[in-house]
C-alpha cells in the first residue's frame, strides 16, 4: 500500500481536521470499509489492520474536508462510482522495486533463449503497481533483443489503482530507486537529459512495447484476447483469502499458453491450489503442453 510519510500527511490536513482531533475508527466503520474492499478488490483486511486503514483514509477525509469516518461512509454510500475509485486507490497495496527477486528475471531470460519462437512473446505483469516490474521486464527483453534481433515482445501491465497507472505512463521515478537497476541498464535505459537531483525518467524505447491498463483481478471473466507466454503475479496472493486467490490464479492461467510460465513471489506458493501447473523453479510454474484442463 502507499507508503505515505506520516508527518507529511498530518501537515497537509485542512484545519481544523487533524489526526489528533479525529475520533478513532469504530468497529462498525472498519467492518463497512473492509467489506467494501473485499467486495470490490478481493482483499481481506483483518482487524489488526484498522490503524493502517485509518492512516490511508485520513488523506481522503482531508481532501473532502470531512471530520469523521462516519461522514466518509455516507459519501461512499451515496457515491456514483467516482469516490469508490479514489477509495480503492488509497487502500490498495503498491510497494515494489526494479528487478525485485532477480532470480525470476534470470529464469525468464533462460526460458526465452531456450524456447525460441517465431511469433511475438507476450508477457503479462498483473498487479503492476507503479510499473517497476513491467519496465524491468522490458529492460530484460531489450537486452535479449540486442543480441537476438529477431526476438520481439509485448508486455501488458495491469493494476486496479488508476493513480499508479498514471505514474507508469510518466515513467518517472525517485532517484533512490535507480540503484536497483543494473548499472549497464542504467546507462542504456535512463534518459540522461531528463535527470535531475530527485528523479529520473526511463527511455521512450521501453514504453513502445508496454501497454498499461486498468484491471481488477477479481473480475474473473475479463479476457484480453491474448494467450500469454509468461504471467507475473508476484507478492499479491497473500492479500486474498485462499478461495479468492485460487480463482484469480485460475482466471490468469486460462490466458497462459500451454508451456508458458507463471511467476509468483518468492514467499508464495501455488502448491495448495488445483490450478493445473507444475513447479519448475522457486515460485515458478509451467502450464503443461498437454494434459487435463482445469475449470475456471
Amino acid at each position: 500500500m502507499h507508503s505515505d510519510n506520516h508527518e507529511h500527511t498530518m501537515s497537509s490536513f485542512v484545519a481544523p481536521l487533524s489526526a489528533g482531533n479525529m475520533e478513532e475508527m469504530t468497529q462498525q466503520e472498519f467492518d463497512y470499509f473492509s467489506a467494501l474492499i473485499l467486495q470490490h478488490v478481493g482483499i481481506k483486511l483483518e482487524n489488526e489492520k484498522r490503524s493502517m486503514l485509518e492512516m490511508r483514509l485520513y488523506k481522503r477525509l482531508s481532501t473532502l474536508q470531512l471530520r469523521s469516518f462516519r461522514q466518509y461512509m455516507q459519501v461512499l454510500q451515496q457515491d456514483n462510482g467516482s469516490e469508490l475509485v479514489a477509495f480503492t486507490n488509497v487502500v490498495t497495496t503498491n510497494k515494489t522495486s526494479f528487478f525485485r527477486e532477480q532470480r525470476h528475471f534470470n529464469v525468464l531470460k533462460h526460458d526465452i533463449l531456450t524456447q525460441p519462437r517465431t511469433e511475438k512473446t507476450f508477457i503479462w505483469s498483473a498487479a503492476c503497481s507503479s510499473g517497476e516490474e513491467a519496465f524491468s521486464l522490458a529492460m530484460q527483453c531489450e537486452a535479449i533483443k540486442s543480441e537476438h534481433p529477431h526476438f520481439d515482445y509485448r508486455i501488458l501491465a495491469t493494476d486496479v489503482d488508476t493513480q499508479r497507472l498514471e505514474m507508469c505512463a510518466r515513467a518517472e521515478y525517485a532517484d533512490e530507486l535507480r540503484e536497483d537497476i543494473p548499472t549497464l541498464f542504467q546507462y542504456q535505459f535512463i534518459e540522461r537529459e531528463k535527470r535531475n537531483g530527485n528523479t529520473f525518467t526511463l527511455a521512450e524505447q521501453l514504453k513502445r512495447n508496454i501497454k498499461f491498463r486498468q484491471h481488477n483481478l477479481i473480475h474473473y471473466p475479463e479476457k484480453f484476447g491474448i494467450q500469454f507466454h509468461y504471467i507475473f503475479l508476484r507478492n499479491v496472493l497473500f492479500y486474498f483469502p485462499p478461495s479468492t486467490g485460487e480463482k484469480v490464479v485460475r482466471a490468469l492461467v486460462s490466458q497462459l499458453q500451454p508451456g508458458g510460465l507463471f511467476f509468483v513471489g518468492l514467499t508464495e506458493s501455488l502448491q495448495h491450489m488445483d490450478v493445473g501447473l507444475e513447479l519448475v523453479d522457486v515460485s515458478v510454474y509451467r502450464k503443461p503442453k498437454s494434459g487435463r484442463a482445469v475449470d475456471e
